[in-house]
């Protein structure tokens, strides 16, 4: 098949300079692709051409799966062509199968630099100096001119729910593209404007423990316990209460203990430490 002048071609030996280190200056889309493969020979001159449009704005690579199966195993591509993008040295986004070129240029303009992003580390800038307020207006007016930025609508919804406007955020969140709402930093920051929404909703620390003294199988107060408590920092003695709910309650308040403990682990993020721990103390309380 014949390359683009404007695509690289990866081997093994190559991958970490051209891909790797390259998507810490620009993405980097990676192309899986074998000689056989007639899908991939209808979606070569796709991206050809849209590398050739970009120009300077994202590198086109393409890997030859029967050459590197390594680097097709190791990133798990399992039907060509795989299309991937990379960015600070991890993928981030995926497609596979021939698109057209409206939604093959849909899906690299979700990744390339845009104005609002140099607005953000402006906002982050000020966030960093207690100056929320001020990032959250200067997301505001960057959002009007570019509304449909996920990136941005999601900074700026995490700094309304530092500011504890938990029905801003809500409603900034609202205008998430649905492929955007299955990521990880969506679902962690809900996750956390709710364990907010229950705190502020909740009565104070020492109130909730005198009660649960008293009545030890309240569980509506257990569980707002582990609400405050998460919003104080204290996200390990949130989940022990959670968890002494999966062990002691009946099927519906285990159940509901079960789903508040996944909503801390996505609060917390995948790469948390006590998540994985955690997520065996809760096995272990299942069986």
């Amino acid at each position: 098949m014949t390359q683009s002048t404007h695509a690289v071609e990866v081997t093994t030996d190559s991958f970490h300079q051209e891909v790797l280190e390259k998507s810490r200056e620009m993405p980097v889309l990676v192309d899986f692709w074998a000689d056989w493969c007639n899908p991939c020979k209808m979606l070569n001159p796709i991206l050809a051409s849209l590398a050739s449009e970009y120009e300077g704005r994202f590198q086109l690579t393409k890997i030859d799966t029967d050459q590197q199966q390594q680097l097709a195993s190791e990133y798990g591509v399992r039907s060509l062509p795989t299309v991937k993008i990379f960015k600070d040295a991890r993928p981030v986004d995926e497609f596979t199968g021939v698109l057209p070129e409206r939604a093959v240029r849909e899906f690299i303009e979700r990744h390339l630099p845009r104005p609002a992003d140099d607005v953000m580390k402006l906002a982050n800038d000020l966030a960093s100096l207690g100056k929320i307020s001020e990032a959250v207006t200067l997301l505001k007016q960057a959002l009007e001119d570019d509304p449909s930025y996920d990136k941005l609508r999601l900074a700026l919804a995490g700094y309304q729910h530092a500011e504890d406007g938990i029905e801003e955020a809500r409603t900034t969140l609202k205008g998430v593209s649905p492929p955007a709402q299955q990521d990880e930093a969506f679902k962690g920051l809900l996750a956390r404007i709710e364990i907010r929404e229950t705190a502020l909703n909740s009565e104070n620390q020492d109130t909730l423990l005198s009660r649960l003294q008293s009545t030890p199988d309240d569980h509506d107060s257990r569980r707002r316990l582990s609400a405050v408590l998460f919003e104080r920092g204290e996200a390990e003695a949130a989940m022990d209460h959670l968890l002494e709910m999966v062990r002691t309650g009946q099927s519906e308040i285990k159940a509901s203990a079960r789903e508040n403990l996944l909503q801390v682990f996505q609060a917390l993020g995948s790469s948390d430490d006590r998540v994985s721990r955690y997520r065996r103390l809760l096995a272990q309380a299942l069986n």
